[in-house]
């Protein structure tokens, strides 16, 4: 079995706030950082279990705007 991926940009300073969202979540998924892109952003590979992807996307439109977060493919 494959893990979904959604990849993800947000402000550097945004990141430990993000991953402390996202523990409270207990499993949802679990990203690791690809480094940042050219205005200094952090890119973000977000993986979770098949069939997550609802509640996956309810929980990023859930702090969205409270990360500065983007969606950027997946």
């Amino acid at each position: 079995m494959r893990s979904e991926t959604l990849y993800l940009r947000l402000p550097r300073a945004q990141v430990a706030f993000f991953r402390f969202l996202l523990e409270a979540r207990e499993g949802l998924a679990m990203f690791t950082s690809l480094g940042a892109d050219a205005q200094g952003r952090e890119v973000l590979r977000l993986l979770f279990a098949p069939g997550g992807r609802p509640g996956v996307r309810a929980f990023l439109a859930d702090v969205q705007i409270d990360c500065g977060l983007e969606i950027l493919a997946g």
